[in-house]
């Protein structure tokens, strides 16, 4: 008797998969919408998406992380392709695009980079809600990462959006931007022992920072200011207990308008700061 699509979802189910996964993983190998599955549960499921379904079902059991099976994740309500090599976007990540194009309202054409871009995720999003006058420039320096990275800008037809291969650590542009954003790596080594199973997939040089997690903050505050055009805006990431410390460094360094921006669950996750040499 064949097993019709409500019977693979219960069994994948009792596997111990959480049934969002399990539907998200049967919309991937069946290319159905959620509706057109949901209306198909009664009906018989093709012969080899059994064997298919399970195969992934037992890889997701391991921790390997449900968005490199699915090959792609969303962010800021659009899709980006992932896999081995690049770091998963998430939802934390959407409050620093939310700060970015608050930061730029009002500019014509403003000029923004991206360090550390990954997936393209963030300058992506940014390069798809700006105006069209807009331009910007995405720093990447793994060759897994830049693959997923060219593809995407591919996908979003982002012609505004040039990619760079580089490492942001020595990166020294010939332009001044208004606007810098980046998601550095800023996990540390104490940190890294407790990664959730899934996570310690996802590339090691997205995540693990020196210092306490504090390097990359340390050395892009100093470095941005010989691209920062005067009165722009530095925009980083954070882990929620690095707002303070973060803070602190650019201060340090001489900004000015210093922010901590909490995410959706109430924790810092975005530190902004304004470049004044003047008032240094």
């Amino acid at each position: 008797m064949m097993s019709s699509y409500r019977d693979l979802f219960s069994q994948a189910c009792k596997q111990g998969l959480p049934p969002h996964e399990v539907q998200l993983l049967l919309e991937h190998l069946t290319a159905l919408s959620r509706t057109a599955l949901l209306l198909r549960m009664d009906d018989p499921a093709p012969d080899r998406l059994p064997q298919q379904l399970n195969e992934l079902v037992q890889q997701s059991l391991t921790g390997y992380p449900l968005q490199y099976l699915l090959g792609e994740w969303e962010f800021f309500g659009l899709p980006f392709f992932v896999g081995e090599g690049v770091l998963i976007p998430r939802a934390d990540t959407e409050v620093l695009v939310e700060t970015a194009l608050e930061l730029c309202d009002g500019m014509f054409a403003p000029q923004v980079c991206d360090l550390c871009s990954g997936s393209g995720c963030i300058p992506i999003a940014l390069s798809r809600h700006l105006p069209e006058q807009a331009s910007l420039t995405a720093v990447e320096l793994s060759d897994a990462a830049l693959g997923y990275l060219q593809k995407n800008v591919q996908r979003h037809h982002c012609s505004n959006l040039t990619v760079v291969q580089a490492d942001v650590l020595t990166w020294q542009p010939q332009q001044l931007f208004d606007l810098i954003t980046s998601n550095p790596p800023y996990i540390s080594d104490q940190e890294m022992l407790e990664l959730q199973p899934e996570v310690r997939w996802e590339p090691e040089m997205a995540l693990r920072a020196q210092e306490n997690g504090l390097y990359f903050y340390r050395v892009l505050s100093k470095r941005c200011q010989s691209y920062l055009r005067a009165g722009g805006w530095l925009l980083f990431e954070i882990g929620y207990t690095q707002g303070q410390a973060v803070s602190d460094l650019l201060l340090a360094e001489g900004y000015t308008d210093i922010r901590l921006i909490p995410d959706y669950n109430g924790n810092d996750r975005v530190v902004a700061a304004r470049w004044q040499p003047a008032e240094r």
